[in-house]
């Protein structure tokens, strides 16, 4: 087990945490290495602000000809995990009096000036609630592939319809926009739960309109800068890329930077990151809303941000085919219930299967970790380290 050394450490008796509980931890992350389920693991365990474990194993890289190892300082992209950034942005901006949570979203985005979509406020798109379609698989249909992707790809210019050169730079920058509009609802805003990382794109339109800044600039200036996040980035640097954690040619090929100014905001999935800023942000959210004396939220941004906001509805979700019958969802994060190996209370977010990121408060805790691999889900790499950590706790 190794520690990071630029922050604040403990040993696990002093958090009342069992050690031998970190000795099965990192044997199951060992174990589903050696069988080719994981390519490699790492994580960190904080309590009261300091660390209290944190180790990093397996392979940095795909590559056969690489051997670097997976350390606790790698660059990983954290994928979904970024849609908790948006939320903070929303937030900050409603404290500045520039939006508020139940404003339509056709204030922001004329598109939504249609029958169809402009009963949708902006936090049905925090819960997940807006009735815009989610993403591919969701139904666990045949073929998943993002509609709004594909359209968006391969829509011509509109030149035919376009008055001047303004409008067709206007048209060329709504495309996206306009595809996640092309179907209509899947059910009425505040109706269903329905997991839609395209509303967590709209996230960002608003964020970038509301502020006068583009997105991925604002959280940066605004987020990871002030809280000293320093291997944060939706653009990893040219010399960085030597620590990045990759699993396949596609990671490979992400990396580089190229023109996107007729694309989504990056709020669904776009920021790379390590255990230690994102324990530093997930701090920040424990702390309500400050860390290290500098101040990102306010501590009633961060309850309502934070708390279940549908307890006692029954709201219900698909999820990839394990219907829920009452989702316990805050305005970015999930919430975890009485039921689950992590504390009541606790809430977070997953990364497309490859990262976790969970904040405790009934333990003052945040818990970290990447489980990079090239398969599309492993349950014993997600589900099974929280319960390990879980029964941890004295």
């Amino acid at each position: 087990m190794t520690m990071i050394a630029s922050l604040q450490t403990t040993t696990p008796e002093e958090a009342s945490f069992r050690p031998e509980v970190l000795v099965r931890l990192e044997q199951l992350f060992q174990n589903l290495i050696q069988e080719n389920q994981l390519q490699s693991a790492s994580y960190l365990l904080a309590k009261d602000g300091k660390i209290v474990a944190s180790s990093a194993m397996g392979r940095r890289t795909y590559k056969n000809d690489d051997d670097s190892p997976m350390l606790t300082d790698t660059i990983r992209r954290i994928a979904s995990v970024t849609k908790l950034f948006g939320a903070v942005a929303i937030f900050q901006l409603i404290e500045q009096g520039k939006l508020f949570l139940k404003q339509a979203v056709s204030e922001w985005i004329e598109e939504f000036k249609h029958p169809m979509f402009e009963r949708i406020q902006i936090w049905h798109l925090l819960t997940h609630t807006s009735g815009l379609w989610p993403d591919p698989g969701y139904y666990n249909e045949p073929n998943p592939f993002g509609h709004w992707d594909v359209r968006f790809a391969f829509e011509p210019d509109n030149e035919d319809t376009a008055v001047n050169e303004d409008e067709r730079l206007k048209l060329r920058k709504s495309a996206w926009i306009r595809s996640i509009l092309s179907l209509k609802p899947v059910c009425k805003p505040g109706e269903n739960w329905n997991y839609s990382s395209a509303g967590y794109a709209l996230i960002g339109e608003i964020v970038s309109r509301a502020s006068g800044m583009h997105f991925e600039e604002y959280v940066i200036k605004h987020i990871t800068e002030p809280l000293g996040m320093n291997r944060t980035f939706f653009d990893v640097p040219a010399e960085l890329h030597g620590e990045i954690c990759v699993t396949n040619e596609w990671d490979v090929s992400r990396l580089d930077k190229r023109d996107r100014t007729y694309d989504p905001p990056r709020t669904g999935g776009g920021l790379y990151s390590t255990l230690e800023d994102l324990f530093r942000f997930g701090q920040m959210l424990l702390n309500n809303g400050s860390y290290e004396g500098r101040r990102i939220l306010s501590r009633k941004s961060i309850e309502r941000m934070t708390r279940n906001h549908f307890e006692g509805r029954n709201l219900f979700a698909y999820s990839w085919g394990g219907k829920v019958a009452s989702m316990p969802y805050g305005m970015g994060p999930g919430v975890t219930l009485e039921n689950e190996w992590i504390s009541a209370g606790a809430y977070g977010h997953e990364g497309a299967g490859r990262s976790k990121l969970i904040i405790d408060p009934k333990h003052n805790a945040v818990i970290v970790f990447f489980v990079p691999s090239n398969s599309d889900w492993v349950p014993e790499s997600i589900i099974t380290p929280l319960q390990i950590i879980g029964s941890g706790w004295k």
